[in-house]
């Protein structure tokens, strides 16, 4: 199997993880500023992104099988850098959430498709390497990102002299050119393949297309899918606002001190998934899932017990180099259950799964830290995940290599 197109794929993903990096960092922030008054609020925020994944996820990866990856991926790019403008538009934070809800169109159009296409590109021996590569190239945007996206807002603030509003616009500019590159890359880059599945007249859930000793095991997985977009989808929105009122800092240094953070994490999770990968295709994918994800539990709930803000950035970053590990056995492991004419709908499917429960997570997350106590998000975080780990062992089977549906 050559790498190469997967490459070109991965280094188009990268660019538009770089945009949506330089936005990260401050945009609970960028929404204080523009009228949210409360973790709720930001919960919203974060939820209406995942909302609109969820539902069209599934419907998105089925026009993948249908009409071809690549143009359902162009699309979605195009949506992208229309979305990053109109948020530097953006005059109240309701505005915010319907661009935000807009952007979640655009990414289940990129993403499931994305993920396909690499699975569809790389022979199930070496899917583990292919996803690694996929998720550790297209993860060094997201690296570089906020480091870059907190350079613009401290240059257009302090070099440029704008106002402390105005600064936090400049990077979704910038955004919107980084995401118009992308989806020229991928024109130009990613060789357009045919659609790999049946032009049916109807949109459905090919359940039927799965082997059916695997069967459970997609069942199982979409389930804890659910439990585990709950448990995961708040940890980083929580973490921005956790470190600006536990530690009292300004709005200028929790950008400045959180892109560093999210940097040093997006640098060493780029290492560990190029090594995960390579895990994952020597030993079983199950097994480096559960040695993986367990340890990055327990950093999770070690977060809110951290005395300052270097000590709660180095949890993150060591949590970061254990999910990095896990990735590309995580990815591999769902995709080689699927058949390929109706992988794109199956992965929109577990995309759906994941944000069903990503939907609710910010929500319930920033209650808990409104109601119940500061540290009890990242405690429950945690031992949700450990449960779904749990429900892995007991209820999901890895098929062997010659078992791999084509």
């Amino acid at each position: 199997m050559s790498l190469g197109p997967v490459l070109a794929l991965s280094v188009a993903a990268a660019v538009v993880m770089l945009g949506f990096g330089i936005i990260m960092p401050f945009l609970p922030v960028y929404a204080q500023l523009l009228g949210a008054a409360s973790g709720v609020d930001i919960g919203i925020l974060s939820s209406a992104f995942l909302i609109t994944r969820t539902l069209l996820a599934t419907p998105a990866g089925s026009f993948s099988d249908r009409l071809g990856r690549k143009r359902i991926i162009i699309a979605g790019l195009a949506i992208y850098s229309v979305l990053s403008v109109l948020f530097a538009f953006a005059s109240t934070w309701i505005e915010l959430i319907m661009y935000r809800a807009l952007q979640g169109v655009a990414s289940a159009l990129v993403w499931p498709a994305s993920t396909a296409l690499v699975a569809d590109m790389s022979l199930p021996e070496r899917r583990g390497t292919a996803m690694g590569l996929f998720n550790s190239v297209s993860m060094s945007g997201w690296m570089i990102g906020p480091a870059l996206g907190g350079a613009i807002q401290w240059y257009s603030r302090n070099a440029l002299g704008m106002g402390l509003l105005d600064s936090f616009r400049t990077p979704f500019y910038v955004s919107a050119i980084l995401s118009l590159i992308s989806m020229i890359l991928v024109v130009v880059l990613v060789k357009a393949a045919k659609a790999p599945g049946p032009r049916s007249k109807r949109l459905g859930l090919p359940m039927k297309e799965i082997d059916p000793r695997f069967r459970r095991s997609v069942y199982v997985l979409l389930f804890l899918l659910i439990s585990y977009g709950f448990a995961t989808s708040f940890v980083e929105p929580m973490l921005v606002y956790f470190v600006q009122h536990e530690y009292s800092l300004s709005e200028d240094l929790v950008v400045s001190n959180m892109a560093i953070v999210f940097t040093i994490s997006g640098v060493v999770m780029l290492g560990t998934q190029l090594l995960g990968g390579r895990i994952a295709d020597r030993y079983s994918k199950k097994r480096t899932i559960l040695s993986t994800s367990a340890v990055a539990q327990a950093l999770t709930m070690a977060m809110p017990f951290s005395r300052d803000v270097g000590e709660i950035g180095s949890v993150m970053v060591a949590r970061s180099a254990f999910y990095g590990l896990g990735s590309p056995a995580y990815t591999a492991f769902q995709q080689n259950l699927l058949p390929s004419k109706v992988r794109g709908a199956l992965t929109g499917l577990f995309d759906t799964a994941f944000g069903f429960g990503a939907f609710a997570g910010p929500i319930a997350g920033f209650f808990l830290y409104d109601t119940v106590s500061h540290s009890s998000p990242f405690l429950a975080s945690g031992l949700l995940g450990i449960a779904t780990l749990v429900a892995i062992v007991l209820f999901t089977y890895e098929p062997k290599r010659e078992e791999v549906p084509a």
